[in-house]
């Protein structure tokens, strides 16, 4: 059996579009009898969460969603590490920039410093949202050593971000077009142990990034393909949307769901749950058997 998680990016981070964007696609999702994991930026762009915000979220988590830790500020992408693919296929400039400023950010990545940007967010979490968050998400997927032994310090054991396929961002005007589905088998495609012990989850792929809903009918067929295999290879599928994307088209995000819904029921016994269940009932350790690759760098 495979436990499907929804994921959505960057809540809390943005004016009155995502706002209503998030409010609207938890009713549709509660419609379907779903809750979702959001990752919300507790200190977005360095300023406080708005009260609009907090009124989104905390109405979220008492209808039964999960609200997890997504960096501090997002003020960038260099904020817990390096970018890396696939963030590095949707903007290419992360590499040249980050060469550019490499000695001022290898800077930030000490434990003491992640640690303490981890802990604000947690602090804040708290006083505004009533949470002890107990998995994090770096932004933009962009990681480092010290980032793992900030989170087992603090004790957040649960991480996800490394991606199984960065198929999803092809339409991309940069990029191929070609949304035939490619894996990579850099990383594991079921949970596992990582730097510091921590539980990565990683993430089956997305199909909602901002122009997607010009090629509908092929991201609801790219994401049936990837959930027929996955469901052979792990107990544990996390699914990332982006709040901007759910904005972008929300028709086009609620077919992909419809879509997934679909294939999973023809598929057998397999169900929808969130990341903070999977971590509280054990099923994200017990599906967490192999071991991650030294592969971080810095």
């Amino acid at each position: 059996m495979t436990d499907f998680v929804w994921s959505i990016d960057d809540a809390g981070s943005g004016g009155e579009v995502p706002i209503q964007a998030t409010r609207r696609f938890a009713r549709f999702l509660e419609s379907r009898d779903l809750r979702a994991t959001w990752l919300v930026v507790p200190k977005p762009n360095g300023q406080p969460l708005s009260a609009e915000w907090l009124a989104v979220l905390r109405e979220a988590r008492d209808n039964g969603h999960d609200l997890q830790l997504h960096g501090l500020t997002h003020e960038d992408c260099f904020e817990f590490g390096p970018p890396v693919w696939p963030a590095t296929s949707i903007n290419p400039a992360f590499e040249s920039t980050f060469a550019q400023r490499r000695n001022e950010l290898i800077s930030r990545y000490t434990v003491a410093n992640l640690r303490a940007r981890i802990e604000e967010g947690q602090e804040i979490f708290r006083r505004e949202l009533e949470i002890e968050p107990v998995l994090f998400r770096a932004p933009c997927g962009a990681i480092s050593q010290a980032m793992f032994n900030a989170l087992a310090q603090v004790g957040i054991r649960y991480h996800s971000c490394q991606y199984i396929s960065g198929t999803g961002y092809e339409h991309l005007t940069h990029n191929s077009g070609d949304l035939t589905p490619v894996w990579t088998d850099a990383i594991p495609h079921s949970p596992f142990h990582w730097y510091a012990d921590v539980v990565e989850a990683p993430i089956l792929g997305e199909y909602t990034w901002r122009g997607a809903g010009t090629r509908s009918a092929e991201f609801v067929e790219l994401a049936r393909k990837d959930v027929t295999r996955i469901v052979t290879e792990s107990q544990v599928a996390v699914i990332l949307m982006h709040t901007h994307g759910i904005a972008d088209d929300f028709d086009h995000a609620c077919r992909v769901v419809d879509g997934v819904l679909e294939m999973v029921a023809g598929l057998g016994d397999h169900r929808f749950n969130t990341l903070d269940k999977l971590i509280a009932s054990g099923a994200l350790d017990v599906a967490a058997t192999g071991t991650g690759p030294d592969s971080l760098l810095i």
